[in-house]
């Protein structure tokens, strides 16, 4: 795969976003990994960090492009052109196209895209197997006494979405979750969303948001009487760049994990492309 040449799939305007995708040695039997670009739409460049790696460890990949045009604030998922049903469609249509199976993908985000990538798993907890969340600016928190999005609670109005996320509570923390953030992410910059409220609430940057969430993620699921497998890891040297990311901070391995075996084919999967750039995650204060 070290030669694989992603395809560039036109998507619907409005309905189904553009893709990249580059498809498995083995098949669409191997769960995919869905990343998702943060709010400059770096596409191309997410694209050809990213290749290296998912030829390495066989894993499909597919990069969707959320435009400004039809997505404007993607990130949250359930906006109001909803992002999160435009990723329905086009998984389904990858599936129907044979590119994809029907088991869970795994999901990850930069940024924007860490934002939309922890919120679309609070909707969609069963399409999700593992999640990756990078240096997103701002938290949904599982938090039932505050509205979503900033946490999983409903105003009034919107019983029937508060019902949903605390159904949802459990199989959402019930998962192997990465949170990555550079070391040196601690500017508060024109994109962070900034007020006193959510200072006081998430924390003054997206290294302190990123500790914060973790530490009450992995509390709450101890609440709920699970084990958590909720991992957050520093990039040290690295701020809210993602191409320094990866080739700094090695953050292409958690983007993308490699598979023990292929359920399809029970091929080995081995990954062969750069260990030593990654560290050690650990496990979350």
């Amino acid at each position: 795969m070290e030669h694989a040449v992603p395809v560039f799939r036109p998507g619907v305007p409005g309905l189904i976003p553009d893709a990249w995708i580059l498809g498995s040695a083995c098949g669409p039997a191997a769960p995919a990994v869905v990343a998702v670009h943060g709010i400059t739409r770096g596409v191309e460049e997410m694209v050809s960090h990213l290749l290296p790696r998912a030829g390495a460890t066989g894993r499909t990949l597919v990069v969707p492009h959320f435009d400004a045009t039809h997505w404007p604030r993607y990130q949250r998922a359930a906006c109001r052109n909803r992002a999160d049903w435009a990723l329905l469609r086009l998984m389904a249509a990858l599936r129907h196209e044979g590119w994809v199976s029907a088991a869970p993908f795994d999901l990850s985000g930069f940024s924007g895209g860490g934002q939309f990538a922890h919120r679309f798993t609070w909707l969609y907890p069963a399409m999700v197997g593992r999640l990756c969340a990078t240096a997103p600016g701002w938290w949904t928190f599982p938090d039932a006494g505050t509205a979503w999005p900033l946490g999983i609670g409903g105003a009034a109005r919107d019983a029937c979405r508060a019902f949903q996320m605390r159904a949802n509570l459990r199989r959402f923390l019930d998962r192997r979750i990465v949170v990555c953030v550079g070391g040196d992410d601690v500017e508060r910059d024109e994109n962070l969303r900034q007020g006193e409220d959510i200072d006081a609430r998430q924390g003054p940057n997206r290294l302190a948001r990123a500790r914060r969430w973790c530490a009450e993620a992995e509390a709450c699921a101890r609440a709920e009487g699970l084990t958590p497998a909720i991992s957050l890891r520093v990039l040290q040297g690295c701020g809210h760049n993602f191409v320094e990311c990866v080739t700094r901070g090695g953050l292409d391995h958690d983007f993308i994990q490699p598979l023990a075996r292929c359920a399809g084919c029970r091929k080995a999967l081995a990954c062969t492309a750069g260990r030593a750039a990654q560290q050690p995650e650990r496990t979350a204060a």
